[in-house]
C-alpha cells in the first residue's frame, strides 16, 4: 500500500496531505488584498497632485551633461598593456 504523504503547514501547524488544502487555513476568512489597517485611516496623506510635465523637465531637461573623461595614465596604461600583449604573442 503507498504511503500517504503529508506536509505540516508552516502557516498554522496543521498536518496537511500533499495535493489538497491546508484544512485549517481554508477555514480562515479570507482578507481582500486591497484593504489596509484601520491604523492606516485619517493619516492625511497629500492628494495626487502629482505635475507629470514639470518632472520630467526636472529630471531630462537639455542641460548639457558632464562628458565622461579617461585620465592619461589610463590610456598609456592601456597602451603598454597591449604593447605587451602583442610581443608576448610574437615571441
Amino acid at each position: 500500500m503507498p504511503e500517504t504523504l503529508s506536509y505540516t503547514c508552516p502557516t498554522c501547524g496543521s498536518d496537511v496531505r500533499v495535493g489538497s488544502p491546508c484544512p485549517g487555513c481554508a477555514k480562515k476568512p479570507k482578507k481582500p488584498a486591497w484593504s489596509q489597517p484601520k491604523s492606516h485611516d485619517g493619516l492625511h496623506l497629500p492628494d495626487d497632485d502629482f505635475d507629470y510635465d514639470s518632472f520630467i523637465e526636472r529630471e531630462f531637461s537639455q542641460l548639457p551633461h558632464r562628458a565622461l573623461r579617461i585620465p592619461w595614465y589610463w590610456w598609456t596604461l592601456a597602451i603598454f598593456l597591449i604593447l605587451g600583449l602583442i610581443l608576448s604573442v610574437f615571441r
